[in-house]
C-alpha cells in the first residue's frame, strides 16, 4: 500500500469511523510485525517479532515493562497515523516494547462496522 493511499484512508476514516476501519488503518499505517485486534475499549498490536526476543522463543508471558498503555482522542489517533505513516511505520515507536494498547477515548460510541 502506498503511503497515498495511507493518508486516504484516513480521510475516510475522519468522515466515516468504524472501528474495523481504524484498527486497519493501524495495521497498515503502522508496519509492524504482528497481529492488530480489537480489544474492550482500544486497539491492541503485538509484534511477534519483538515478542520472540524478549522471551527468547521460549514459551513465557510478555510483561508489564514490555506493554505500553496509551490513552488517546479519536483526533489523537488520526495525528498518530499520520505521524507513523509520515516516519514509515512504528520501527522505532516504542522501544523495547512488545504490545501497545491504544485505549481511545469515546470507543464505544465509534460503530463496529
Amino acid at each position: 500500500m502506498t503511503d497515498s493511499e495511507k493518508y486516504e484512508m484516513i480521510g475516510k476514516l475522519i468522515d466515516n469511523p468504524t472501528r474495523h476501519d481504524m484498527a486497519r488503518a493501524f495495521s497498515a499505517c503502522s508496519i509492524q510485525r504482528g497481529s492488530v485486534c480489537l480489544i474492550d475499549d482500544s486497539i491492541q498490536v503485538e509484534d511477534h517479532a519483538r515478542s520472540s526476543s524478549v522471551v527468547s522463543g521460549a514459551d513465557m508471558p510478555v510483561t508489564a515493562e514490555h506493554i505500553e498503555d496509551i490513552d488517546m482522542t479519536v483526533a489523537g489517533f488520526y495525528k498518530m497515523l499520520t505521524e507513523l505513516v509520515d516516519a514509515g511505520g512504528m520501527e522505532s515507536s516504542w522501544p523495547g516494547k512488545v504490545r501497545i494498547c491504544l485505549h481511545i477515548r469515546g470507543w464505544a460510541d465509534i460503530p463496529v462496522e
